[in-house]
């Protein structure tokens, strides 16, 4: 039973990530902290997040601008290594799924508050521009590697970096997801947090996060964003404010 929840929560997570940009992170983590710890749900958030992101990446390289994203990829990889040791020392205590699902509430309220901005966002300054990267990558770094939900943070960057470029804003969400997401993986293995039945775990979560990326990336032009993220935001509330009171 616990490895069909892995498998649906991931492929649903993975479609939306697919059509969208962001989801995979959000959905599994709504849902896997009833039946696993924060730590064993970030984990394998982080490992399935390098296969999307490389999905992604993959398809859409010849719109990625390395030197564009790097000094932006940097901080968020501080804040990944800030993140390892908070996650290493607190992720098997049940409080931080009090703080997860705090940390989701505030993300819905975030995109509710945000969604109308959207629409009207202009090009960055270079002053914007710095404060951004490191206000908005250290976070990213921070909250997606204790909770595997720096995601939003990411996307925002680059929807302000890239307002009218849609393949360079997908393809370096997903990179920088992708090379933060294996630096935090390197560095929790050397430090052994690895267990047998999590590979187990990750195989599951593999062969749904390929169908359900793969799945979403063919309707990305075709799929209603909006619709897709309001089902998701009310999801992700629900199991917050659940989280919160049953932890």
């Amino acid at each position: 039973m616990l490895l069909l929840i892995i498998f649906f929560a991931v492929f649903i997570g993975a479609f939306i990530q697919g059509a969208t940009g962001l989801g995979l992170g959000l959905v599994i983590t709504a849902i896997l902290p009833f039946f696993l710890t924060v730590k064993e749900t970030t984990l394998l958030v982080i490992s399935l997040l390098i296969i999307s992101g490389l999905t992604v990446t993959c398809k859409y390289y010849k719109h990625l601008v390395w030197k564009e994203i790097l000094s932006f990829l940097v901080v968020v990889l501080v804040g990944r290594f800030v993140a390892f040791f908070i996650l290493s020392a607190y992720g098997d205590m049940d409080f931080l799924k009090i703080w997860l699902g705090v940390v989701l509430l505030l993300i819905v309220i975030y995109q509710l508050l945000s969604a109308k901005k959207m629409d009207t966002i202009v090009e960055l300054s270079p002053r914007r521009k710095n404060v951004s990267q490191i206000g908005l990558g250290f976070t990213a770094g921070l909250i997606g590697g204790v909770f595997g939900l720096g995601g939003p943070f990411i996307v925002l960057y680059f929807l302000l970096f890239y307002p009218q470029k849609k393949f360079s804003y997908i393809v370096s969400v997903q990179a920088v997801t992708t090379v933060a997401s294996l630096f935090s993986i390197s560095i929790h293995a050397v430090n052994g947090d690895f267990y047998p039945s999590f590979f187990t775990y990750f195989l599951i979560g593999l062969v749904a996060v390929i169908l359900g990326t793969n799945l979403g990336l063919r309707l990305f032009e075709k799929v209603n964003a909006t619709i897709v993220k309001r089902i998701t935001i009310v999801l992700i509330t629900v199991s917050a404010i659940t989280i919160i009171l049953f932890a």
